[in-house]
């Protein structure tokens, strides 16, 4: 049996919960959290055990992260891995919740939102103006274009559901 597997996320923006409980489950089965990479997750096999996992999305400096670490091993909570400003820890079943009241939870989507809002408008666009070159073009130009366009459309549609979801969340826990 393989010692690493990679599980796919469901997307964070849009089942956060459900990516966690999943990972619950993998935990009882023996398959636990080692890292967290584009789209998903790395998962090492090991003893089974029952933990409940959590995210938190914060851009710490080098300064700051000993103090952050330590204010969530202090509350119970172990940290697993983090990728740029996405942070997994991981509990025992009972640990009282990182986000427990509705303001702390609406900051931690608008935390989750922030480098989505940077890219969406830039994504959109360049999308916008290599659809204008190509429909406006021929020859080369036009069919170059229309490459790069499909390329900036295959990012913005995903980015602009992750920006919809965000803004969601936060309407939902208004």
């Amino acid at each position: 049996m393989a010692q690493t597997k990679y599980l796919m996320s469901n997307g964070l923006a849009f089942s956060e919960q459900r990516d966690m409980e999943t990972l619950r489950k993998k935990a009882l089965k023996g398959w636990h959290l080692k890292g967290f990479r584009f789209m998903g997750y790395e998962l090492e096999y090991g003893e089974p055990e029952d933990v409940i996992y959590s995210i938190d999305y914060r851009v710490l400096a080098p300064d700051e992260e000993a103090e952050y670490f330590d204010m969530f091993s202090s509350a119970g909570w172990t940290h697993v891995c983090s990728e740029y400003n996405t942070h997994i820890f991981k509990a025992t079943p009972g640990t009282a919740p990182i986000y427990s009241d509705i303001e702390s939870k609406k900051e931690k989507i608008e935390r989750l939102a922030e480098p989505v809002k940077w890219i969406v408008p830039f994504l959109v666009g360049m999308t916008f103006v290599f659809w204008l070159l190509f429909t406006f073009s021929s020859g080369v130009v036009e069919s170059i274009s229309r490459w790069i366009f499909f390329f900036f459309l295959v990012l913005t549609i995903p980015a602009l559901m992750t920006l919809f979801a965000t803004y969601y969340h936060r309407w939902k826990k208004l």
